[in-house]
């Protein structure tokens, strides 16, 4: 059996998957950053700071202003999340096998010959090199999964395909509905390898196919998978939040064509350095180029675009403020303006 699902519901599916299905809550705890985590499945670490670093950016996408220091205990201190030098943070508790991105607190070394010094060291390293990068002292530790990973969760032996599949359940719930690139992709597994699995997850029935509204390619529903009736939501997307890590997914659900354009050659660009779309509702409506001026305590618009309409800049002009506030900004204005204060904003 399959199931037809319109375009519209597909997009509230998927939003609802991504955590944005709620109102934010009047005060944002550990408990809610642990849960907005293990929803995702995972937060891509990418440390480009022309606006907040794109780990700390994604849960304010979705719940609001909470604290940053709070994260960082939870991700680092608690135990309970693993960084990868892929660049993602993960649930611990995925048996090492179930993907080639060794799930470690802090990580197993990819590389042998890193894998040789930690061994003749006995002991965790620094990322760097003494004397080719940040200082040991703050640089951050890795170590053998041997000898951070607790014995249970290496004893259990996962045979490879059946952590493939493990995974592309994962996925399938934080997608909500994908098709197989998109599913294969969000852990970055080659679609070959997938669509046997995904095939043997639709004839075991812990996965049914969808027809989604538009698409081309057969989709994947999550079984469990549930969405209201509409999508009260305003947030600014980083460009490394999931839900638009595929460009094509994102054109397909929300007939918004987007792309990074940091490294574009200012002359080429379409719109701007570092472009974070705005999503109200269920739309994606609008896209802002931002730049944290630090030094003056101000968030600045380089540029804006709206999709169609501009009925929607009050619900952007708030969000920016809302944001501003957070990373300790004083004022957003336009780049061009002179003065900076709280208001300065003009659409």
């Amino acid at each position: 059996m399959v199931t037809s699902l319109s375009l519209v519901e597909a997009r509230r599916l998927a939003l609802t998957a991504q955590g944005f299905g709620q109102t934010h809550p009047r005060r944002a705890t550990v408990r809610h950053l642990r849960d907005t985590i293990r929803r995702l499945g995972l937060l891509q670490i990418d440390c480009v700071n022309v606006v907040c670093a794109a780990h700390y950016m994604v849960p304010f996408s979705r719940l609001g202003p909470y604290d940053r220091a709070a994260f960082d205990k939870l991700i680092y201190r608690s135990g309970e999340f693993a960084e990868h030098w892929a660049h993602e943070i993960d649930h611990p508790r995925w048996p090492p096998t179930t993907c080639r991105l060794q799930a470690a607190r802090p990580t197993e070394f990819r590389n042998v010959d890193r894998n040789r010094k930690a061994r003749h060291a006995g002991g965790p390293l620094p990322a760097w090199e003494p004397g080719c990068g940040p200082d040991a002292r703050i640089s951050r530790l890795y170590d053998l999964a041997e000898r951070v990973i607790p014995a249970e969760h290496r004893s259990r032996h996962v045979e490879y395909d059946e952590g493939r599949r493990t995974l592309l359940l994962k996925a399938a719930r934080a997608h909500a509905v994908g098709t197989a690139k998109d599913l294969a992709d969000y852990f970055r597994m080659p679609v070959g390898e997938a669509k046997p699995r995904l095939r043997e997850l639709v004839e075991g029935g812990e996965l049914p196919k969808a027809r989604v509204e538009g698409w081309r390619e057969i989709g994947y529903l999550d079984p469990k998978a549930e969405a209201p009736r509409s999508i009260e939501a305003a947030a600014l997307l980083s460009p490394f939040d999931p839900l638009i890590w595929s460009r094509p997914r994102v054109d397909r659900l929300f007939g918004f064509e987007y792309r990074v354009e940091i490294f574009v050659p200012p002359e080429k660009r379409k719109y701007g350095s570092y472009v974070l779309p705005f999503l109200l509702g269920d739309k994606l409506i609008a896209r802002v180029d931002l730049k944290a001026d630090r030094a003056n305590r101000r968030l600045l618009v380089v540029g804006k675009w709206f999709e169609g309409r501009k009925t929607t800049a009050a619900a952007l002009s708030t969000e920016l403020q809302a944001l501003g506030h957070w990373l300790g900004l004083s004022a957003v204005m336009n780049r061009s303006s002179r003065k900076a204060s709280g208001s300065d904003l003009a659409f």
